[in-house]
């Protein structure tokens, strides 16, 4: 897909939680008409009547352009751009329901992080699954959604093959304080997307059981290597998770109370039972990620010992101080060697 620059790109939003209504109101300033689509009629007639979203900013007003619809079909009829924002556990059904009504004239823009339960496919294979003629994008990095309605200044890239849809993307939402860089990974970016939850679950347990800065700062600087490892067998570039979308991302992610998964490794740490922690937080993205990076790596041949402890960790199968202990006590090896 070819598109000026400067061209305002036409947006469906799909999903009206916190992440796609910051990146509406990001896209609106940046003079991009903009729908979201949400199944709750009462954010969209929050947001068509008052220019809020209530339910997820109580105290921000929107950007006055925006609208909002429960109408999936036409809030995608009527775009160029289709934005997905949706919990990545209802990514399969979606994909399927919006592909009929994609024409030669949309581009797609996933900016939601992790994998298909049933086989581990990356959320990104699925939606070129289901749209093969359609441009995909990702939109991924370090973005706490709170800080960018907030207008707080943010870095993230844009990965994709098709490089003109790829920097239409890019150029729709340049603003003073969002600040978008292109990569032509869209595995890696993936990969960086979904496992840095992983390794934000075993950052806050370290922190839980006070372990200290050292060990959080080996776990961080061990764990990126196995994601540059995993990503580079599935296809990607390892290059791409010494950047935004791993490294930028996960030290966000594994250093901050605003993250669930840090704060569910946290609770576990401190010895709150993972059911009860589970209520207390909601979705915890990183368990399931945990589940399925660990079998795709045993099936790839690809060594990820930090990621399959944390896995084992989460579904009862060790402690957490013993598989710590089996961490700190396998064979030592040269660093580079395995990055």
């Amino acid at each position: 897909m070819t598109m000026p620059s400067a061209e305002p790109l036409p947006y469906a939003v799909l999903g009206g939680g916190a992440w796609g209504t910051a990146l509406a109101e990001t896209l609106a300033h940046a003079g991009n008409p903009v729908t979201i689509w949400d199944r709750d009629p009462l954010v969209v007639a929050d947001i068509n009547q008052h220019h809020r979203n209530r339910k997820r900013y109580p105290a921000a007003a929107l950007h006055p352009t925006i609208a909002a619809s429960t109408e999936l079909a036409a809030t995608v009829a009527a775009a160029r751009a289709v934005l997905v924002a949706l919990p990545s556990q209802v990514n399969p059904e979606f994909a399927t329901r919006v592909a009929p009504h994609l024409t030669a004239a949309h581009g797609l823009v996933l900016a939601a992080k992790g994998f298909r339960e049933e086989d581990g496919a990356l959320l990104g294979r699925v939606w070129a699954e289901a749209a093969p003629a359609t441009p995909l994008v990702v939109l991924t990095g370090p973005t706490f959604a709170a800080e960018l309605m907030q207008r707080q200044l943010t870095a993230c890239l844009v990965a994709g093959a098709d490089a003109p849809w790829r920097a239409a993307v890019a150029e729709s939402f340049h603003t003073p304080w969002f600040r978008v860089y292109e990569g032509g990974d869209i595995v890696g970016a993936q990969v960086g997307g979904a496992l840095k939850n992983v390794l934000a679950i075993a950052a806050g347990l370290l922190d839980g059981l006070q372990l200290g800065h050292n060990a959080r700062a080996a776990l961080l600087t061990r764990g990126l290597a196995e994601m540059a490892k995993l990503a580079r067998a599935l296809g990607g570039q390892a290059q791409t998770l010494y950047g935004l979308a791993g490294m930028g991302d996960l030290l966000l992610t594994a250093t901050s109370q605003l993250s669930r998964n840090y704060r569910l490794g946290q609770l576990l740490g401190k010895g709150t039972p993972l059911a009860e922690a589970k209520l207390q937080l909601g979705t915890v993205e990183g368990i399931l990620a945990a589940r399925i990076a660990t079998v795709q790596a045993q099936s790839l041949g690809v060594e990820v010992a930090i990621i399959a402890a944390i896995d084992g960790v989460l579904h009862g199968d060790v402690a957490p101080l013993q598989a710590l202990e089996y961490l700190m006590m396998r064979p030592r090896e040269h660093e580079f060697s395995v990055a």
